[in-house]
């Protein structure tokens, strides 16, 4: 493994780290947040009731650090995939982390705000999905299946959230930590060297 493959794995650890201890920090820092009640953003907003300078400062600020940082684990979708396809993945990526950055620049209540935090979650289904289905094409079926099934996760998760009632209601923080955790825990397993699940073949 040269020197860049590494440095982009080690990026891609760090930046999900950072964005569960800013968003994990912000929760247990919030005088009256809760899962029933609260959408993630809310830990952001200045002058909502759940927030407060510390929380702002450990989600927004961890979301713009941890979308930074993170970028240079695009070198290892590159080149860890043996397709086209897989390769394409990058450009998602790098789409929904430039989102991620968005919704910390962009606190709930601004204009930038939702397009910011859509892209994050739209771009990163794309991103997983592009990497399972190249490598279900490259012969690593187990791999991408795993993948495919994580990214089908998200999906169904956000699919019974909308049908269960309006998208932006009380509780938005369930399906918002469902993607961000599938989202988290595909960048560690692949910069650790494995696919959601199974080992490097």
């Amino acid at each position: 493994m040269d020197e860049l493959t590494r440095g982009g794995r080690l990026a891609g650890v760090v930046a999900v780290l950072v964005a569960a201890v800013g968003i994990a920090g912000a929760i247990l820092a919030s005088p009256a947040f809760t899962i029933a009640g609260n959408a993630l953003s809310d830990l952001g907003q200045p002058g909502n009731p759940v927030a407060t300078p510390v929380t702002t400062l450990l989600f927004d600020g961890g979301l713009v650090l941890a979308g930074v940082v993170g970028l240079p684990f695009a070198v290892v979708l590159w080149r860890r995939s043996e397709t086209r396809l897989g390769q394409a993945a990058v450009v998602p990526f790098t789409i929904a982390l430039l989102g991620m950055v968005g919704v910390g620049l962009f606190p709930a209540g601004r204009a930038l705000h939702v397009p910011a935090a859509l892209t994050l979650y739209l771009a990163s289904m794309v991103a997983m999905g592009l990497d399972g289905i190249g490598d279900v094409l490259s012969g690593q079926r187990r791999r991408g299946a795993g993948t495919c099934s994580l990214v089908a996760v998200h999906v169904a998760g956000w699919w019974w959230w909308a049908a269960s009632g309006p998208v932006l209601r009380p509780g938005l923080v369930i399906p918002e930590l469902l993607g961000a955790g599938i989202f988290a825990a595909w960048v560690l397993l692949t910069a650790l060297g494995q696919a959601p699940g199974w080992p490097e073949s």
